[in-house]
């Protein structure tokens, strides 16, 4: 993938219809209305030690490959060049650091969004919103 192909596939819109499964520990899909295209969100709040924990990440359903993912509570993160993040950060694809199925290179979360708590719900809508997700309910988000 490159990195443009990259940043196409982030603006393209992408309806989530499945809003039963927002919120917990899965996979939901994400389509587009401006193409075929298919997108696959991932979510993991299995950590029994550390309740706060959680990922969200999204990838491409053609390739499986991942172009965004977020770490909350996880432990820092190595970049390729030596520099660590804190236990809260992103995960971008980078075509000069493309090691597939992984997204080597990371920043901190608070670079991208600021928050006094990074709780699931607040995370999940800035997600979103990044992502050029639209959720496809009427209502409140209760998670």
């Amino acid at each position: 993938m490159t990195q443009s192909d990259f940043e196409y596939l982030m603006k393209l819109e992408k309806y989530i219809t499945e809003i039963e499964k927002i919120g917990k520990t899965g996979t939901i899909s994400a389509f587009s209305r401006q193409t075929d295209d298919i997108f696959l969100i991932d979510t993991d709040r299995t950590s029994k030690i550390e309740l706060s924990k959680f990922k969200i990440q999204s990838r491409y359903e053609r390739t499986k490959r991942p172009l965004i993912r977020i770490d909350i509570d996880s432990p820092p993160h190595l970049n390729p060049d030596g520099t660590k993040t804190s236990r809260n950060h992103i995960h971008i694809f980078k075509e000069e650091f493309d090691d597939f199925p992984n997204l080597p290179w990371a920043y901190d979360l608070s670079q991208f969004f600021s928050a006094s708590e990074y709780d699931f719900t607040s995370v999940w809508e800035w997600f979103c919103n990044y992502s050029n997700i639209k959720v496809d309910f009427q209502g409140e988000l209760a998670i």
